[in-house]
């Protein structure tokens, strides 16, 4: 079995070295996933992945989605692509590190203009938001965890009630509310409504008035952290 030599590095120093198999693609898509999302920030947006045996580098830019490839060498050669997705880019790392830069000939195009790939302002940093969304999980999973334990029946009831005619509204970072019987008036939503009005009670969720212009059948619900982690399972 060869191994690839490769050197994990990001722009605030950070670095590992990782050897890679034949067969160790997952192992290797988890360890430089793992150093991505470990060290990635607002001011810290740059990543390296080196093969240290051919003297090539993937320069992962990820506040502009760009990608770029460098063979090293007496004459450094360096061109770039686009990506718009974090798997597009989790794709080239993997094809990168098992092969080199030959491995991303036909996943082009590529371009020695870099200028010519940036976005415009409303660009957002995929690996930065997928990282800040994990940890939003799991400080849910913590405060949930952290908080009395609720009724399992009454939140089973409440999550397919929400999943069968409501979803979240989300007013900002700080306000959030569950949507039930939505579009309903009072006579559509009928008996399930007063059902569900009991579960509600029976977890201690805390009802608020419906918005100007929402269905009067509406039930709108202030979130709660340990209610959230179970509809991780039902979105």
């Amino acid at each position: 079995m060869s191994e690839r030599q490769l050197v994990f590095r990001d722009a605030q120093g950070h670095q590992r070295s990782f050897a890679m198999g034949d067969r160790d693609h997952l192992k290797f898509s988890k360890a430089f996933g793992d150093f991505i999302k470990k060290h990635v920030s607002e001011d810290n947006t740059t990543f390296r992945l080196e093969r240290t045996l051919t003297d090539e580098t993937l320069i992962i830019e990820t506040a502009v989605g760009i990608v770029g490839r460098v063979r090293g060498g007496a004459e450094p050669e360096a061109d770039y692509r686009r990506y718009e997705r974090r798997t597009d880019g989790a794709d080239l790392q993997l094809r990168f590190a098992y092969r080199g830069c030959e491995a991303l000939d036909a996943h082009g195009p590529w371009t020695r203009d870099r200028e010519s790939l940036l976005p415009d302002d409303t660009f957002e940093n995929a690996e930065l938001a997928w990282v800040e969304d994990l940890r939003r999980q799991e400080a849910r999973r913590r405060e949930s965890a952290a908080m009395p334990k609720l009724d399992r029946k009454a939140l089973q009831r409440f999550c397919r009630a929400w999943a069968d005619t409501g979803y979240t509204e989300y007013v900002s970072e700080q306000e959030a509310y569950y949507v039930l019987c939505d579009s309903r008036t009072l006579e559509e939503a009928g008996a399930a409504r007063d059902e569900l009005l009991h579960e509600i009670r029976t977890l201690g969720l805390q009802v608020v008035d419906t918005p100007a212009g929402a269905a009067g059948g509406e039930v709108w619900v202030r979130t709660d952290p340990r209610v959230d982690v179970e509809l991780e399972k039902w979105g």
